[in-house]
């Protein structure tokens, strides 16, 4: 079995991780071994879900302690970079929640340090196990919709996650707000399908030493060019729309299992394909489509245990996630502030001057 230390015991281990880490468990895959958390209660209590788990305070004293053959890092981003060197260092290979790090330099180091090992470093972006972006993603590859392709991607609601702590909102620990909660999402999805992005100009609402609720980004791919927009505050018309010069698709975010495309016939609901192993068994057993978010978390730590065991490649290493995470730093150092036209004009330039970036080189 797979060993697996667990770094850090907060809302997304709790809501997402821990019931496919307990299926696997049962069905003998893996063992885990260890809970990181500074926060005592919360890692008892996530360790207390599996049969040998114990809680530490800090990623040394777990590594004392014993060996693990993977470590999955779901810490606040400001640590990931810290927490999956030391566990490449102590021979583990790390699957590191989004965003990988809050700096291109972390990015850097953390695959430094998964070549020194020898050892893999995934990062986890659960909606590439969507199968309407993986179908549409193939279409592209092949040039079904033709080159010099335009896209719009929308995403939007009002902030509602059961953070476990405040750090998701302090620029020192998060690194960011929607755009790096939100829209690392996006940009992966986008890099996957078009290449690696250049950001072209961004715009936030962030002010002070806070965090964005609000940012829209020009980008350019090597295959695109377009907008993307993210929100913490309201819902938007969410999806990514593709227009090429052979055709066009829609994508629903809420729809994992269909996207719409057109052709000179008009538009089609068009049913997906692509489709992801549920277990260890070799060649890949049993699969699945999932049809919202949850499973896509099961088919990721799925994919990272038969990369492990049979080294099959897993969907985003920390090579491919560098450039997304290039591209946010390019998004904040070049970012203006959001226009709020809703605003009186004496408001207006007041919001500009509270800018985070103003004044700032």
């Amino acid at each position: 079995m797979i060993r697996v230390l667990v770094i850090g015991a907060g809302a997304v281990v709790g809501e997402h991780y821990r019931p496919p880490l307990r299926r696997l468990e049962k069905a003998k895959a893996i063992q885990v071994l260890g809970v990181v958390d500074p926060n005592e209660s919360r890692g008892r209590e996530i360790a207390s879900n599996f049969k040998r788990a114990r809680p530490y305070s800090d990623c040394e004293a777990a590594f004392r302690d014993g060996s693990y053959d993977l470590a999955i890092v779901a810490s606040p981003p400001g640590f990931h970079a810290d927490n999956a060197c030391t566990a490449l260092e102590h021979g583990c290979h790390v699957l590191c929640e989004k965003p990988m790090t809050t700096t291109a330099a972390d990015a850097d180091r953390m695959n430094a340090a998964a070549a020194k090992a020898d050892r893999v470093l995934g990062v986890a972006y659960p909606r590439r196990f969507y199968s309407n972006f993986a179908d549409v993603a193939r279409l592209v590859a092949n040039g079904e919709l033709g080159d010099e392709l335009e896209f719009t991607y929308r995403e939007g609601s009002t902030y509602g996650w059961q953070a476990a702590t405040d750090a998701a909102f302090r620029r020192e620990r998060s690194g960011g707000g929607a755009l790096l909660d939100v829209g690392v999402h996006m940009l992966d999805l986008l890099t996957w399908t078009f290449g690696d992005p250049v950001v072209t100009r961004s715009f936030d609402d962030s002010l002070g030493n806070g965090v964005e609720t609000n940012s829209v980004l020009e980008l350019t791919f090597p295959r695109a060019h377009g907008m993307m927009q993210v929100s913490w505050e309201y819902p938007l018309n969410n999806g990514l729309w593709i227009r090429g010069a052979l055709g066009e698709v829609k994508l629903d975010g809420g729809d994992l299992r269909t996207y719409r495309r057109k052709s000179s016939q008009g538009w089609s609901l068009m049913p997906t394909t692509t489709s992801w192993p549920t277990d260890l068994t070799p060649g890949g057993g049993k699969r699945i489509r999932p049809g919202n978010l949850r499973p896509c978390f099961d088919a990721e730590l799925v994919a990272m245990l038969r990369c492990i065991r049979y080294g099959e490649p897993f969907p985003v290493t920390g090579v491919q996630a560098a450039s997304v995470q290039a591209a946010i730093e390019q998004a904040y150092e070049n970012a203006e502030a959001l226009d709020c036209s809703w605003l009186p004009d004496d408001e207006r330039a007041a919001a500009r001057a509270k800018h985070w970036k103003a004044g700032r080189p």
